[in-house]
């Protein structure tokens, strides 16, 4: 088939005359004949056409084996049938569609084009190729054919010119077909084979317009598809980011209420502990926890716990790794305390309350959450807890903290004691550690122990060098400078003795140490602990058991060398609690009668300092500053009228734009040559402003005036300043979370420009009105000028004579450039202008040189003549306002006041205090209803403030309240030490 389509066209190329009415004879018969009767007889005409064109080149038709010269015509267009109906169509169809594939597969190249669109791109591309290359190859073969048949028509005086190319050639040679048919017939109109080539083209055109329709709408949709992605996308971001702002709000908000109740439950706390003694006595609790309670109480006095504090405890010192930590949790019987391998977990101290009870349970002091210590979850929690407030405590970049986390452990067998446990002293410092870690804790292990009355337990490591010790330095130094007075408060422990005995360390070495000969510390006892195994991860019950097989069988202790009762954790325990119980004893009767005694040193001053005042605590003090800030915002809204609000927003609005007004449109318009070139420059003037700064202004004074009213009834009865810092921080709050409406400038930009248009005074009335806001308001400046000037000036001379005073150099100054200005006034009375040129400037330099023997500088010349011009000006000013107030209705050349401005400077300013009125009555509505938001605000801020114990301690302060506080902790110290004695003598650890 395509072997005869392109036949065909080489037969088109060569055709003599004639063929073109044959084949419009031959077109209608063979338009609706069958494929396979069209295929025949084109095979059947391409063998005759073969054979003849052997014989007979170049006249084909003209020869007897084909019959008549229709049969000729009538195969030519069978075969452009077929062509055009296997060939052209659906060529034209699958290449249009592969054309548009493939271009849609460029375009967007990121899209997946359906299942079979990229195969017909493909296959319409390699089909397309196939056809161009075989076309080739038959006009290659048909070349001298074609050759030899233009030769024979020219030869036959056919004018037929040689085309010059290829399609040219083609054109040329159908174009001769054509005329040749025509010319042969004699038909006038066209041929049916031309109408055939005509309505192939129209086909061709159409579907060609149909592909670019195609390509179009794709592109459209491609378009639309890409506009609703862009949109997916944009609302999608849109969403995330409101998401994750609502979300982050959300997260604040709820850690704001995690803090504020963190800090009431604190503050309930300490109110609970000093309160209890007046509730009532609790008879239950032992003499321990009534112990820990007096620890916890003087905590709030001194967090540190101070060298002067006397009441015992136990303190564990130790080198960092040295084993402090295990032997803890050996006497406390359970694995409480976080674990390193050789990093620093002690960062603060952990005071540790111990008592016998039924259930092994623990609980910090300001937390109601039992840990039950038989529990790995419960355990694994208290480690974590007490780790994160060990980090929280540190702050600063610092490595170690002087806050005591205070933990009270309750446990069947338990020895009662306080124990607390410090960080251990390290020898280097290590990468990312201060400096001073060091020395903190060095200084934090001297606080603790200088402390008379507490009892020291030195831990020391068995298989390290004693000589390498750094707390065995430490108390050594600290025996020989307290001359002797730690040794019987001190117990040397020795751990790891196990270790020691496997590294071979020599037995005499550690008799030496356990027998107090190889350190100088005079220690009350030495003890030797195991308190580890081989497993890290083995319970307290397995190390116990260890530590007594080890005992019992190891060669070092089997000898009589070694004292048994100086062996052992329980031994140790035992003795630690029995000193502890002693020092106690001895020392609670002198701290009772310290703390009554400073007791009574404070009463007696709180009684001399504030004679007939309540004695009130911090809470106290700031529940009744909120209550009267609340009273009095509750108050404010009842105590100004709409009129009062109205003036009061006008001064301040005035007072705000009165620079403006009064010096860059009154005075600078006023120097013109004529009374409409004033008006002009005051319109243009107004216009600029009132779109541009005017409403901004306006909002802003609106906004001070409504904060500023709002701070003057924040007053509370303050007798020595102890409510100032919680008054300023609620105004700082106020005025930082208070903002205006922005939207508002608009609104008020609409009415302020519509006010200052209105050009015209329509009665007498206004007039008058405007007359008399004009006088009002120049008096007011001449009044402000009149005073500038005279601070300027100085006392009189009388009056410098009274006080043996004199004036300063710049009122010197200012008084001699005045009195030679004067001069300059009173020769130009009407031709004054706003400022001096150069000349005038030097001549009165000269003047004041020669004269007063002073240097002026131009800018002090100038200053001084613009406060005397803006005098001289409001001078005038004021007589044309009286003059103007009678000329209601007077034509501009009648009115003739003495600023010659035809009274235009009245209609200046009855325009702004419409514009004056107009937008006070609009922000004192708006302000209304910012009054209610600002109270909400207060109200927020102050439950925020009650919420910090910390921002009360910082807000709520002075003496008073420091003084009260005092007062009340020795007071319920009295009522516990008290309690704490009884409870003694009850258990009979006193008589």
């Amino acid at each position: 088939m395509v072997l005869a389509m392109f036949l065909l066209v080489a037969m088109c190329l060569g055709l003599p005359r004639g063929t073109g009415s044959a084949l419009r004879g031959a077109m209608p018969s063979l338009k609706d004949a069958p494929p396979r009767a069209l295929a025949s007889r084109a095979a059947l005409c391409l063998r005759g056409y073969h054979a003849l064109a052997q014989r007979q080149p170049g006249r084909v038709l003209q020869h007897q084996g084909f019959g008549q010269r229709r049969q000729v015509v009538s195969v030519v267009a069978a075969a452009g049938a077929v062509f055009k109906r296997f060939v052209v169509v659906p060529g034209m169809i699958i290449g249009g569609f592969g054309a548009a594939a493939d271009q849609m597969r460029k375009s967007i190249p990121d899209v997946d084009l359906p299942f079979g669109i990229a195969d017909l791109a493909d296959g319409a591309n390699s089909i397309m190729g196939a056809m161009k290359s075989e076309l080739e190859v038959i006009r290659s073969r048909m070349t001298p054919e074609l050759e030899r048949s233009h030769a024979h028509n020219h030869d036959g005086n056919e004018p037929n010119p040689e085309p010059s190319g290829d399609g040219d050639a083609a054109a040329a040679a159908a174009a001769a077909a054509a005329a040749a048919g025509s010319d042969g017939d004699g038909d006038k109109g066209p041929s049916p084979a031309e109408k055939q080539v005509l309505e192939q083209q129209a086909l061709i055109a159409e579907l060609q317009a149909q592909v670019h329709k195609l390509q179009q709408d794709r592109e459209a949709a491609v378009a639309q598809l890409r506009d609703t992605i862009d949109d997916l996308e944009t609302r999608l971001a849109g969403a995330e980011d409101a998401a994750r702002q609502e979300l982050l709000e959300e997260r604040n908000r709820l850690q704001a209420d995690i803090d504020r109740l963190k800090g009431e439950n604190e503050e309930l706390h300490r109110v609970n502990i000093i309160n209890a003694a007046k509730s009532k006595p609790d008879k239950a609790k032992r003499a321990i926890d009534l112990f820990s309670d007096i620890l916890q109480l003087r905590s709030q006095v001194d967090s540190n716990f101070a060298a002067q504090e006397r009441l015992p405890r136990v303190v564990v010192v130790g080198d960092q790794s040295a084993g402090k930590t295990s032997v803890l949790e050996v006497l406390v019987r359970a694995r409480i305390f976080p674990r390193g391998a050789g990093e620093m977990m002690t960062r603060s101290p952990i005071q540790v309350t111990l008592s016998e009870g039924r259930d092994h349970v623990a609980q910090f002091k300001d937390s109601q959450r039992m840990y039950n210590l038989r529990s790995e979850g419960d355990l694994k929690d208290l480690r974590d807890e007490i780790e994160r407030r060990m980090v929280s405590s540190v702050a600063g970049g610092a490595v170690v903290s002087n806050q005591t986390l205070a933990l009270d452990l309750r446990g069947p067998g338990l020895q009662p004691m306080v124990l607390v446990d410090l960080p251990g002293i390290i020898q280097h410092h290590t990468r990312g550690m201060p400096e001073s870690t060091k020395g903190s804790i060095l200084d934090m292990c001297k606080q603790h122990i200088e402390n008379p009355n507490s009892i020291i337990l030195c831990v020391q490591d068995a298989s390290r060098d004693a000589e390498a010790s750094s707390v065995a330095d430490l108390l050594t130094g600290f025996c020989c400078h307290a001359a002797l007075l730690s040794g019987d408060r001190t117990v040397f422990v020795l751990t790891k003795i196990d270790m020691a005995e496997k590294m071979n360390v020599a037995p005499t070495k550690l008799q030496s140490i356990l027998q107090g000969e190889r350190f100088n510390m005079q220690a009350r006892a030495y003890f030797a602990v195991v308190t580890g195994t081989a497993d890290p991860e083995a319970s307290i019950e397995h190390i116990r058991a260890n530590e007594r097989r080890y005992f019992q069988e190891s060669d070092l202790f089997k000898s009589q060398t070694f004292n048994t009762r100086r062996t052992g954790t329980d031994n140790l325990a035992r003795m630690v609690s029995d000193i502890f119980w002693e020092r106690v004893r001895d020392t609670v009767q002198q701290e009772s009668q310290d703390i009554q005694r400073a007791l009574k040193q404070k009463e007696t001053e709180w009684k001399n300092t504030y004679p007939n005042q309540a004695r009130l605590s911090r809470d106290d003090l700031f529940n009744m500053g909120r209550h009267d800030i609340l009273q009095n915002i509750t108050e404010f809204n009842d105590e100004m009228t709409p009129e009062q609000w109205e003036q009061v927003l006008h001064e301040k609005i005035w007072d705000t734009i009165r620079p403006f007004i009064i010096d860059e449109i009154y005075v600078s318009a006023s120097q013109v040559e004529s009374a409409a070139e004033f008006k002009t420059r005051v319109e243009n003037a107004l216009d600029a402003w009132a779109a541009a700064e005017l409403p901004r202004l306006s909002v802003k004074a609106a906004r001070d005036t409504l904060m500023g009213e709002f701070m003057r009834v924040l007053t509370i009865r303050d007798e020595d300043g102890v409510f100032d810092k919680l008054k300023a921080e609620v105004k700082e709050a106020c005025s930082a979370n208070f903002e205006w409406d922005p939207h508002s400038i608009s609104k008020i930009r609409s009415v302020q420009e519509l006010m200052l248009r209105d050009d015209v005074i329509r009665t007498r009335r206004d007039w008058d009105a405007a007359a008399k806001f004009m006088n009002w308001k120049l008096t007011t400046e001449l009044q402000r000028t009149d005073a500038d000037i005279a601070t300027r000036k100085g006392s009189s001379a009388w009056w410098r004579w009274l006080t043996w005073t004199s004036n300063t150099t710049d009122q010197h100054q200012f008084n001699a450039c005045a009195g030679e200005l004067q001069h300059y006034f009173k020769g130009k009375q009407t031709e004054i202008r706003r400022g001096l040129n150069t000349e005038e400037i030097r001549s009165l330099q000269h003047s004041l040189k020669r004269k007063y023997r002073m240097n002026v500088e131009p800018e002090a010349i100038e200053e001084t003549y613009g406060l005397l011009f803006k005098r001289h000006f409001l001078e005038q000013a004021l007589q044309s306002a009286k003059y103007c107030r009678s000329k209601f209705g007077c034509e501009s050349r009648v009115c003739q006041p003495v600023n010659g401005l035809a009274c235009h400077d009245v209609l200046l300013f009855w325009r702004l205090n419409n514009m004056l009125e107009a937008t006070v009555n609009m922000l004192r509505l708006e302000a209304m209803q910012y009054k209610r938001e600002l109270q909400e605000s207060i109200r927020e801020v102050l439950n925020d403030m009650s919420a910090d114990p910390e921002a009360k301690t910082n807000l709520i302060a002075g003496k008073r309240v420091a003084l009260s506080e005092e007062i009340e902790v020795l007071r319920h110290l009295q009522n516990k030490l008290d309690q704490f004695t009884k409870q003694l003598k009850r258990e009979g650890k006193l008589r």
